[in-house]
């Protein structure tokens, strides 16, 4: 008998991600880490989508922070099932990259999530995201990146 390899279900219960108290860490990384945004047209595309249209409408931003291979992302889900939510975004930010030469998959399916604990403070979460690029050594201070934001600014 030969062993089948099933992927593992790390998912809370899919009603979990419709209640608009709970705010998730996000992190969603790009097809086989590919570093996409480094094209900072890329990044700006991805990047503002956050900030208008659906996406906004649709949650309610903390923080976040993309990087060249994925993306950070502090977020509750305001109406609607934030695993949709992603995913449509994923979707749209992906084929409007596509139109400007990305050739190939940007994200990877699914992404990695941690439902914030009511002990677990959310503006120190929101500073642990931001500094990313400051950890990464692509800029001294958090501020002088372009593609990382915070409501508490």
């Amino acid at each position: 008998m030969g062993t089948h390899l099933r992927r593992k279900n790390i998912r809370l219960p899919r009603n979990a991600y419709e209640i608009p108290s709970q705010i998730f860490s996000i992190t969603i990384c790009t097809w086989n880490r590919r570093p996409v945004f480094q094209k900072t047209e890329w990044a700006r595309v991805a990047f503002d989508s956050l900030s208008s249209g659906p996406f906004s409408r649709k949650t309610d931003r903390y923080a976040s922070c993309l990087m060249p291979d994925h993306l950070h992302l502090l977020i509750a889900p305001a109406s609607q099932n934030l695993i949709d939510i992603l995913s449509r975004w994923k979707s749209y930010t992906a084929n409007q990259i596509r139109k400007t030469g990305l050739d190939g998959r940007c994200w990877q399916r699914g992404f990695y999530d941690h439902a914030l604990r009511r002990d677990e403070d959310i503006y120190s979460t929101a500073e642990y995201i931001v500094h990313n690029p400051v950890r990464a050594k692509i800029v001294a201070k958090w501020r002088h990146y372009p593609f990382a934001w915070h409501r508490w600014m």
